[in-house]
């Protein structure tokens, strides 16, 4: 069990902390991190370089946080729930705190889907059905995150409850700690929000504050 601990955590971390959205900024001579909002997510390139470029990265960093647990339940099955779990943590904290960009990246939201879509598909489509229905309501994918965030434990305390299942599992205290981060990870978005100087979703630009 050590062993396999020690193998596949800080696999699955640097599978997370490969950053496709500065890489695929840096094809076309842009340093992400000093454009738009400064985030190396799916959201910034898309605003910068258009959906051509954002689809890929986004789907790619779905698929870094799906890989991880996937490929434990693929070599060990059922046997290695916990090791199942952290490497799917551990592949979200690589693309928060990665360390091709002296610990620095993105707010995990993409990274976190494709984990818990492996771990908790039930609750992770009724948080992309609130993520995208505020981002369609509002136009920014931020209000969508931070709304998913907060719906994702909600969503499979509900669901757990109504199967008649206790929902205190490793994977709600997961889903409790990862949407923690992302939440803090959002604070200069909720501060631009209040302020009215959130980026909007589909170009550089300043949004409409939502005090108007």
């Amino acid at each position: 069990m050590n062993e396999l601990f020690i193998l596949f955590l800080p696999a699955s971390f640097l599978i997370g902390a490969i950053p496709f959205g500065f890489l695929a900024a840096k094809l076309y001579g842009i340093d992400i991190r000093e454009k738009g909002s400064g985030n190396i997510g799916a959201t910034n390139v898309t605003r910068l370089l258009g959906w051509k470029v954002g689809l890929p990265v986004l789907l790619l960093d779905i698929l870094k946080g799906a890989t991880p647990p996937l490929a434990v339940l693929l070599l060990f099955g059922e046997s290695q729930q916990i090791l199942v779990l952290c490497s799917g943590v551990a592949a979200v904290l690589g693309h928060m705190f990665s360390p091709f960009l002296r610990f620095k990246g993105g707010k995990g939201v993409a990274t976190s889907f494709g984990v818990f879509a492996v771990l908790a598909p039930g609750p992770i489509l009724i948080t992309l059905i609130v993520f995208l229905s505020l981002r369609k309501i509002f136009g920014f994918v931020s209000i969508g995150s931070i709304g998913g965030a907060i719906t994702l434990p909600i969503s499979y305390y509900l669901l757990a409850l109504m199967d008649g299942r206790n929902f205190a599992t490793p994977v709600f205290w997961a889903i409790c700690f990862t949407s923690g981060i992302i939440l803090l990870l959002h604070k200069a978005n909720f501060i631009r929000l209040l302020q009215g100087k959130e980026f909007a979703s589909d170009k550089e630009k300043y949004g409409k504050s939502l005090r108007s």
